[in-house]
C-alpha cells in the first residue's frame, strides 16, 4: 500500500512534470524566452495563467505556483522590452 506521503510525492512529481515543458525556455546563460516574439510570449503567458497556475493553486503545489508566477513576470518584462 502507498502511504499518504508517498501519494503526495507522486502528485508533486506529476505536477512538476507539467511544468517541464516550460522550464527549458528559462534555463541556461541565454534563455530562449528572451528571443521569443510577442505572439509566442503571449501564448506562453496565457497557457501559464489559464492552465498551470489554477491547477497548481488548486493542488496547493507552492513550488509550482512560485515558478509559474516568476515565468509570467519574466515573459511580461520581455514583452515590455520589445515595445
Amino acid at each position: 500500500e502507498k502511504t499518504y506521503s508517498e501519494l503526495g510525492q507522486m502528485k508533486n512529481q506529476l505536477l512538476s512534470m507539467s511544468l517541464d515543458s516550460f522550464n527549458h525556455l528559462f534555463e541556461g546563460e541565454d534563455p530562449i524566452y528572451k528571443k521569443m516574439d510577442q505572439k509566442s510570449s503571449n501564448e506562453a503567458i496565457s497557457s501559464l495563467k489559464k492552465d498551470l497556475l489554477p491547477l497548481f493553486e488548486e493542488q496547493k503545489f507552492k513550488d509550482g505556483v512560485v515558478k509559474v508566477k516568476k515565468y509570467i513576470k519574466l515573459l511580461q518584462e520581455n514583452l515590455e522590452k520589445q515595445k
